[in-house]
């Protein structure tokens, strides 16, 4: 579900802000905000906004002046249209695509048309095409809390790349982001076909970059957002994720943890309709260098309703058996359309998933084969100890399966 957000105080008043399904934003004073605004009372980057399916959440990112939503201060929540969001000097209100005038308040079809007086020039709508040297950036790509996602050409090898931008703050150690750089370049230094390769990890001027391979495609999570419920053809899918765990089987082999494996993390190479797993290492990474990153109240890293019980208590206890969960509830909402553990609020997933294990997925899809309902059943077991104990386990009980399927 798509949203707007109409500014009713503060710089920009009168204008209307989109939040598109399933791209994050980022609302504060830095230019690498997806919306900047001259408000002194506003951090750099102040909060983050996401909407995902029917559920919309704010993000506080440890701001010094905090984010209230209907006037009480907030780490982490959900929300929804009429509610009014105050940030610095400003107040926004929740609405919905449908219920926003969006051409009046100088928006058509749902993009910005001009920038509004008091957002800083070119951050809706433009970029520096020379902002790292010896890349020449070609579009923006995706906004999130920690920074902005380019497609562009790296001059020197003359190929065209995915380049990762995260504004590194006065208040970053200089040894811990060198630690950062290092253990990013060592968890990516990883060479699999079906895992996104890490081509460089490097800072120019206050902007970390980080450059990796392009993979021309779809989005797994993306997918599922259209689909909109609508389940995954059964074939496709497992075929899709047996290379998802075959990634993870390799990762795992070099002591290298994932520990974000989602839809969104997944994506679907053009023409062969290979998958590609990315994402490895960089949320853990950026938050010990002490760089910005969606978690708050206590939130551990990466997106929860896909996390296990250990890892939602501590990102740090999470090992091999946490990716078995995560790669299992993300196979699980491929078939079903459903999240293993749906909830209303983040609160009532806590209490999920500490408490309850998923339906099994014969109950939601009748003609699962009885060792698939018992696999998954099992790599969504509360305790790390009831799971299977590898991926590689993992791939032999799925073998059989596939095996059926032709």
């Amino acid at each position: 579900m798509s949203i707007y957000l109409r500014i009713l105080k503060g710089p920009g008043t009168g204008q209307v802000l989109p939040v598109p399904a399933g791209q994050p934003v980022t609302l504060g004073r830095s230019a690498q905000a997806s919306y900047a605004f001259d408000d002194p009372l506003l951090s750099r980057k102040h909060c983050a906004i996401e909407s995902r399916g029917d559920l919309c959440r704010i993000v506080d990112l440890q701001s010094r002046n905090g984010t209230y939503v209907n006037g009480q201060r907030v780490g982490a929540v959900l929300i929804q249209n009429g509610d009014r969001i105050k940030i610095g000097n400003m107040i926004l209100e929740v609405s919905p695509v449908g219920t926003t005038s969006a051409p009046e308040q100088g928006f058509t079809g749902g993009r910005p048309s001009a920038a509004p007086p008091d957002v800083v020039p070119g951050q809706v709508n433009g970029f520096d095409p020379h902002l790292i040297d010896g890349f020449e950036i070609l579009e923006q790509r995706e906004v999130t809390s920690f920074g902005v996602t380019y497609l562009a050409r790296q001059l020197l090898m003359d190929r065209t790349v995915i380049l990762k931008t995260i504004e590194v703050g006065p208040e970053t150690d200089e040894k811990v982001l060198r630690r950062f750089k290092r253990e990013a370049k060592t968890g990516g230094r990883l060479t699999h076909p079906h895992i996104v390769e890490l081509y460089d990890v490097n800072e120019q001027e206050g902007i970390l970059y980080i450059v990796t391979e392009y993979v021309d495609g779809m989005n797994l999570g993306k997918v599922l957002d259209e689909r909109n419920g609508t389940p995954l053809p059964a074939k496709v899918t497992l075929g899709l994720m047996s290379q998802i765990a075959d990634a993870l089987a390799y990762a795992h082999e070099n002591q290298i943890v994932h520990r974000d494996v989602r839809p969104h993390n997944i994506l679907i190479r053009k023409g062969d309709h290979a998958g590609k797993l990315q994402g490895f290492t960089l949320a853990k990474n950026l938050a010990r260098a002490g760089l910005s990153v969606i978690t708050a109240d206590g939130e551990s890293l990466g997106t929860p309703y896909y996390m296990p019980p250990e890892q939602v208590r501590s990102a740090k206890t999470a090992d091999e058996r946490s990716d078995v969960y995560s790669w299992g509830a993300t196979l699980y909402h491929c078939l079903s359309g459903k999240l293993p553990l749906e909830a209303r609020s983040y609160g009532e997933f806590i209490d999920k998933v500490f408490s309850e294990d998923p339906p099994r997925l014969k109950q939601l899809v009748p003609s699962c084969p009885d060792i698939l309902d018992d696999l998954l059943a099992r790599t969504m077991k509360r305790s790390p100890d009831d799971r299977p104990r590898s991926m590689d386990d993992v791939l032999t009980e799925l073998q059989p399966v596939l095996s059926s399927l032709g």
